[in-house]
């Protein structure tokens, strides 16, 4: 049994990413640091401002760099004076920058900061407490309200931003300005502290302001929100939801590679032979400017996944040649090799990429239980005895590292050797315990090294499959076929029928096939379960599930 955890299986379907300018593209960390003045230049009130008595406050956006090098400088809100806004954009671009950091690596991020001008001549950040007294006096004054929304994030209290915005969208729920500072507010918070519900919210608000009047709104900040949302719906597999939030930030900024990297990423998950994922694959690999080797790999990799599912064989290989070359130390390409031939029945072509993988990542355990598991499909038990050995040497509490050595016995018709190291595994992860079951009672009836009938063995595991989950269809199977092989008809039709109908219910056709074949052997060509006299009911769905084998 080849094993991918959804890690994995994430990686190959939907390739991990970090998007310029929302802060938070990657993996999940565990601690985040927003960028801040290395050398802060402060404004002069200009001499036109003072003469005419200017005030106001100026709101900017600057995009740091993982090396601290600012890229852009956006007004997010103007003080209503052009001299006003000039200076703050001309002390922007003189001062320096730190970077965010991510567990203290540093990426990508906006940083936003205000300054306040005031008669006195002064020019320093807002406060936030002298604006709330203000906006106490006057709470229906919308920019006073969105300025306390400001610079309560820049002083990271992103409880206080979010209440006075939810106050303010609740007061004056027909302004953009408002929903646009509330998807602000809560957007920082849920990056800086990893929250998703926060970044929902985000999503939500900046929604509300496009629908409201798209004109006030910073189309950068709401496509960096969408996108951000979007991912951690991606890496939870919920493709379907992520992929309007992917589409609407391409839809804001569609020179970012970023967003069409994600959007392909939502769409491949959603079909691994999307042709819409296959073009945005490739128009971010035309827009990248290849300053991050990670991420150009990963969009290679993702491309040569699709090119592969669609049957491009050589396209696909050498997009996959491509991401290994860029950078040779990213996992991404050779996993996607992995499974491509690991799921073509080539496993010696596969053996290569896993050891790759495991010297790439030494202290990960999943290349070896995969190389453990074709190594057991081969016959090779002894190298399958080390690979899932040295699984368990790096990961004591691997479930499926000490599954295969219950495997290894079942292979080789060694019953009396199966339980021990079976029940540890399902004491590690007592959810597999179906799947573990119906695996053994699924290599008990394959032809073992010793050729003898297990199938009575197999019946009592396919048994404890069914128990442990009397949904699990494959438990079912593995039953049917185990009575089958000693004569017990009516038994074995009883089980294989709810195998049928349970992977019927899953509109799972390769695996209904996959019983009929079975039913058939037993019954007669006349009784199908798909066309014949035993159909209980006709489906035309086609099914996405793969075959599993004997």
């Amino acid at each position: 049994m080849l094993r991918f955890p959804r890690s994995l299986m994430v990686a190959i379907g939907v390739s991990a990413m970090m998007a310029a300018g929302s802060a938070a593209f990657a993996d999940q960390p565990s601690y985040y640091q927003p960028p801040h003045f290395k050398v802060q230049v402060k404004p002069s009130y200009p001499a036109s401002a003072r003469a005419r008595h200017e005030t106001g406050t100026v709101l900017v956006k600057v995009l740091v760099m993982p090396d601290g090098t600012p890229k852009s400088f956006t007004i997010v809100r103007s003080s209503g004076h052009k001299d006003l806004d000039d200076e703050v954009l001309r002390v922007a671009k003189l001062s320096t920058y730190a970077p965010a950091t991510r567990d203290g690596k540093p990426v990508v991020a906006f940083y936003d900061f205000s300054y306040n001008f005031t008669l006195s001549g002064l020019a320093s950040p807002a406060v936030a407490g002298d604006l709330e007294k203000r906006l106490a006096a006057n709470p229906t004054n919308v920019p006073l309200r969105t300025s306390v929304i400001e610079a309560a994030i820049n002083q990271n209290n992103y409880a206080q931003a979010e209440k006075v915005a939810d106050e303010g969208v609740s007061r004056v729920p027909g302004d953009a300005r408002l929903w646009a500072a509330r998807g602000e507010a809560y957007y920082a918070d849920g990056v800086a502290n990893h929250d998703d519900a926060k970044l929902k919210i985000a999503a939500e608000s900046y929604d509300r302001a496009l629908q409201i009047n798209p004109a006030q709104v910073q189309k950068s900040s709401a496509a960096a929100s969408f996108a951000q949302y979007a991912f951690g719906l991606m890496a939870d597999q919920q493709y379907q939801a992520c992929l309007p939030y992917a589409s609407k930030a391409v839809t804001l900024v569609p020179n970012a590679f970023e967003y069409h990297f994600l959007k392909g990423d939502c769409e491949a998950g959603l079909d691994p032979q999307s042709s819409d994922a296959l073009a945005d694959y490739q128009a971010a690999l035309k827009l990248d400017d290849k300053k991050r080797p990670d991420l150009t790999s990963r969009l290679y990799a993702s491309l040569g996944n699709i090119e592969l599912n669609q049957g491009n064989l050589a396209a696909g290989l050498q997009s996959l040649a491509e991401a290994q070359r860029i950078d040779p130390k990213a996992p991404y390409a050779y996993q996607i090799e992995a499974v491509y031939y690991i799921n073509h029945g080539n496993l010696n072509a596969a053996l290569n990429p896993l050891m790759q993988l495991a010297q790439l990542a030494p202290n990960d355990p999943q290349p070896q239980i995969n190389m453990g598991g074709i190594y057991l499909r081969q016959k090779n038990f002894a190298a399958a005895q080390e690979a899932f050995s040295k699984a368990l040497a790096i990961a004591p509490n691997n479930p499926d590292a000490q599954f295969g050595l219950a495997e290894l016995p079942a292979a080789k018709g060694d019953v009396k050797n199966i339980d021990a190291p079976l029940q540890k595994a399902i004491a590690l992860a007592p959810a597999n315990a179906a799947a573990y079951n119906a695996t053994i009672a699924q290599m008990l009836l394959s032809a073992t090294t010793d050729k003898q009938d297990y199938s009575a063995d197999a019946q009592r595991y396919a048994q404890a499959a069914t128990q442990a989950d009397p949904n699990y269809a494959m438990g079912w199977y593995s039953l049917g076929i185990a009575y089958a092989d000693q004569r017990k008809t009516d038994q074995a039709n009883s089980a294989l029928r709810k195998a049928f109908d349970l992977f019927k219910a899953k509109n799972d056709m390769a695996n209904m096939q996959l019983v009929d074949k079975a039913w058939v052997q037993l019954n007669g060509k006349d009784k199908s379960l798909l066309n014949g006299s035993g159909v209980n009911e006709r489906t035309n769905q086609p099914g996405q599930g793969a075959p599993a084998g004997r």
